[in-house]
């Protein structure tokens, strides 16, 4: 599901007018070979709920951006990524991870880096990155608390 979600994000930012989305093709390569390490151990891919409805949001994405823009796409898409990590949030609201929180700071550096090496400071260039600093920065709140 995070392959799907980062190759959509990295596309709507792209179309969106971010013609240098390095963040988005970072966690796209990353989403592949962690997707790719994965299916060679042998693991099966969960699809529950949460994959279905982000499955939805990520058509809804497409649909959008086909019949709008790429930044209403990018509405439906950044929906789909904060709904991809309800189990992950459950979990830490059941199950603090304190030694977690590192992680989740840490994955906020490369969001700062973006949004401060943009090319503009608009809607297509820094849209996702803000987007994510919120939501791991919630995430690494949930793994203190």
């Amino acid at each position: 599901m995070i392959l799907i979600l980062d190759a959509l994000g990295l596309i709507l930012a792209y179309r969106s007018g971010n013609k240098k989305p390095y963040l988005q093709l970072g966690w796209t390569i990353a989403a592949f070979f962690m997707f790719f390490a994965v299916m060679m151990n042998g693991s099966q891919a969960n699809f529950g709920w949460v994959e279905i409805i982000s499955i939805i949001l990520c058509g809804i994405a497409i649909i959008l951006w086909i019949t709008m823009s790429a930044r209403a796409g990018l509405w439906a898409y950044m929906a789909a990524m904060y709904i991809s990590l309800v189990p992950l949030i459950v979990d830490y609201w059941n199950n603090p991870q304190p030694n977690m929180f590192w992680l989740w700071i840490l994955f906020i550096v490369p969001c700062i880096l973006a949004i401060l090496g943009a090319e503009k400071r608009d809607f297509a260039n820094t849209f996702v990155p803000w987007g994510a600093i919120v939501l791991d920065a919630f995430v690494a709140v949930l793994c203190i608390i």
